[in-house]
């Protein structure tokens, strides 16, 4: 019978040792195996070869167990080292060795920046919250097109918004306007008489030096008929005149006497007058002072009611659009719904207010960063939001810078950052500024915030996938294309994208490094690199940062 090689399923060796194997099967004796193998078969499944022949006995199943197991002592034989080999064995060509599949990148330079990541609410720059100052009843709310105010309407600045129940207050008003007008009124009046006290003392100061004229003369006259009546006694102590001439200057002196006492009871009198006169001026003075305190109060009290009034009417104080609305009319309105509510929570505040308008203009971003993140954001560095409905998105993605720049829906920069530590959160307050999108974002609304710290615009980078550690060293596995294996390589790392690391130091452009398959690699390792090609070494993995 014509015997036929043994078939290579029966082994399961590695093609090495399976091609040592079929050369010792070619230097054996050909026994019929295949054919006894075939017969066993057929004695297992009960099958007959020919149905004239008769069933063969279990000998030649024992024949072929010990053909099996000496192949198999033989193939051990032919693999293990044998210094009395021909040459020509040993010159023939080795066996390609076996490649891990690996995926690859090429290194590439790319704008990359080194970002925070931190969640944020978005508030509006300018926003109001506008409430009575005192309690009624809603008796006026703003109608657009023909409808009450609602939110989300549009309010120009100066615009009544909503107003209670003044009547009182208009009455009190109205009665502090009269007493204003009385009190001036008083003052007119006073004034007058001011003017007229001021005019008296002046009248009664010139009477006084008319009278002190008097006086003066008088007095003068009265000196030289005294002289004169001195004189013509001594003439009639001489016996030059007679007693009848001096009897004469006598009655002159004693005439000029009585008018020098009826000049000084004239000088008294107008004195006694700009007395009189002065005490009038002062009343009249006290009068005006009094009614200019009388108009002061009643001006007051209009004030009052004035302040009073307005504090009954909410207009807006800026052109704004309308955020929250909790009042409707016909509804009573007290302060005590504003003392009542827990400041603490915003929200309670929010659902108190009787109406918040907002500036849509601007809206900024209020995020809380852990403290080591706080020496590296700086005011005026770029921000990007992304908001919580497109998160999803960037989770199942993968997010990259790329894919950050494309969801994000406003872009600020960094406007002020605070000096303190929350202590309770351990955390610095940062505000950011946004400068586009802000149509995008509502007020109150909460997103994420990627901050750029630090940036490169032209860096070696490679993906983070890319690089490991050993000793808490970086590393990459740089391809060799000639030699298809690869090379561990120490690297230093710079910025670190999202996704994407520059390295300053250990690779060049357009090298090759591994970002999958790493955790089988060694320094050395044989590879086939499974997805690179020219489309791959324009892109890359790369190209997603």
């Amino acid at each position: 019978m014509k015997s036929n090689p043994l078939p290579q399923k029966h082994l399961s060796s590695p093609q090495p040792i399976q091609e040592d194997i079929d050369q010792g099967v070619e230097q054996q004796p050909q026994d019929p195996l295949p054919e006894l193998e075939t017969e066993a078969a057929r004695e297992a499944t009960n099958t007959p070869a020919h149905p004239s022949r008769k069933k063969r006995p279990m000998w030649p199943l024992l024949l072929l167990g010990v053909g099996i197991l000496a192949l198999g002592a033989i193939a051990f034989k032919q693999s293990q080292p044998n210094p009395e080999v021909s040459q020509n064995t040993i010159t023939a060509a080795p066996a390609e060795p076996n490649r891990l599949p690996v995926r690859a990148t090429p290194v590439k330079i790319y704008p990359l920046q080194q970002l925070v990541f931190g969640n944020g609410f978005v508030s509006a720059v300018r926003g109001k919250h506008l409430t009575f100052q005192t309690s009624g009843t809603i008796t006026y709310l703003k109608k657009v097109n023909g409808r009450d105010l609602r939110e989300g309407d549009f309010v120009k600045k100066g615009e009544l918004l909503a107003k209670l129940d003044d009547r009182r207050l208009r009455a009190e008003l109205a009665q502090a306007e009269a007493q204003t007008a009385e009190a001036q009124t008083q003052r007119v009046t006073a004034q007058a008489n001011l003017s007229q006290a001021q005019a008296n003392v002046e009248q009664t100061k010139a009477q006084v030096i008319s009278a002190q004229a008097q006086f003066e003369a008088a007095k003068n006259d009265f000196d030289l008929a005294i002289s004169e009546f001195k004189r013509r006694l001594e003439l009639f102590d001489a016996g030059v005149i007679s007693e009848s001439d001096v009897d004469v200057y006598r009655n002159r002196a004693e005439d000029a006497q009585s008018q020098v006492r009826a000049a000084q009871a004239q000088v008294n009198a107008a004195l006694s007058n700009v007395k009189a006169a002065e005490s009038q001026l002062a009343s009249a003075q006290s009068q005006l002072t009094a009614t200019v305190a009388q108009i002061a109060s009643a001006k007051a009290g209009q004030t009052r009611s004035t302040i009073s009034l307005e504090d009954t009417e909410i207009i807006a104080p800026f052109d704004g659009i309308v955020a929250h609305l909790n009042i409707r009319e016909g509804d009573f309105w007290t302060t005590q719904i504003l003392n009542s509510a827990n400041t603490s929570n915003y929200q309670t505040v929010v659902d108190s207010v009787p109406i918040i308008i907002n500036d849509p203009s601007a809206y900024e971003v209020n995020v809380e960063l852990p403290t080591f993140y706080g020496p590296l954001v700086q005011p005026g560095q770029s921000a990007y939001v992304v908001l919580d409905q497109d998160m999803s998105t960037a989770s199942s993605r993968g997010m990259s810078q790329q894919e950050l720049f494309r969801l994000a829906r406003a872009r600020g920069t960094i406007f002020s950052v605070s000096p303190s530590v929350n202590p309770g959160e351990r955390s610095v307050n940062v505000t950011i500024r946004l400068y586009q999108g802000s149509k995008n974002v509502l007020d109150g609304e909460r997103v994420s915030v990627w901050i750029a710290v630090e940036e490169n615009p032209t860096a070696l980078s490679v993906p983070l996938n890319a690089i490991v550690y050993r000793d808490q060293k970086p590393y990459v596995f740089v391809v060799n294309q000639q030699e298809k294996v690869v090379k561990l390589r120490p690297i230093t790392a710079g910025i670190r994208g999202i996704s994407m690391q520059e390295i300053t130091s250990g690779v060049e452009p357009g090298e090759l490094v591994v970002t999958e398959g790493l955790n089988r690699l060694v320094d050395g390792t044989p590879v086939e690199v499974i997805n690179y090609s020219k489309g791959n070494r324009e892109q890359g993995v790369g190209s997603r940062e």
